[in-house]
């Protein structure tokens, strides 16, 4: 066997170095959140007050810590799915991962200017980055069975494929919706976790009926 052929690429490597990259970018996520710096002689009054108007840094710290274990869901299923691996895959999977490991600071960026329209579109933007890298691999490893069993049932890469299609979909909705009231965009966000659960529920349905 060559050194230079696909055959020397090792998955198990690949999924122990993905696993550190997400663990490191969920890690850098909470560093976005500082503890407030108050006076002792104010520190009754003022800190409640700072605590609250830390508010947006915490719901961007759940949802942004929400998508990267999505993301990483996604990645599971798709690596347990891929029987082999090639050189081209190989470098949409770093690619992939240099794209989670920026999210921390998006996140900081719009936790830090959460009343700013631009702080948030660039938070989607990067969000939707990550999301067409993940359906860009699916689509190259199920192409033709290019990386992945023949014998695979279908409504599993449907369901995966589907998934992330609602979430750039939801990414892009989001984007009128902050036009009109950001706060309120904000929170539609957080209407992907049950359309994931519902999608899923549906696809297994799908599989077991075999329709």
């Amino acid at each position: 066997m060559s050194r230079f052929s696909d055959e020397t690429i090792s998955k198990s490597r690949l999924i122990s170095f993905s696993d550190g990259v997400f663990a490191i970018a969920v890690t850098l996520l909470v560093f976005n959140l500082k503890v407030p710096q108050v006076p002792a002689a104010d520190v009754h009054q003022a800190l409640p007050l700072m605590i609250r108007a830390m508010l947006p840094n915490f719901t961007t710290y759940v949802l942004s810590f929400l998508l990267i274990a999505v993301y990483w869901t996604f990645h599971h299923r798709l690596l347990n799915l891929v029987t082999h691996l090639n050189t081209p895959f190989l470098w949409m999977n770093i690619w992939y991962l240099l794209l989670i490991s920026f999210i921390p600071f998006p996140a900081a960026l719009y936790g830090s200017y959460p009343h700013e329209i631009f702080s948030f579109i660039f938070y989607l933007v990067s969000m939707i980055m990550v999301t067409s890298m993940s359906m860009l691999m699916l689509g190259y490893a199920s192409y033709k069975s290019r990386l992945i069993s023949k014998d695979l049932p279908i409504a599993m890469v449907k369901y995966l494929f589907f998934r992330q299609f609602t979430t750039v979909f939801v990414f892009l909705l989001s984007i009128p919706i902050a036009l009109y009231q950001l706060r309120w965009a904000v929170d539609f966000m957080f209407i992907l976790f049950p359309i994931h659960w519902a999608t899923k529920k549906y696809f297994k349905k799908f599989a077991e009926t075999g329709q």
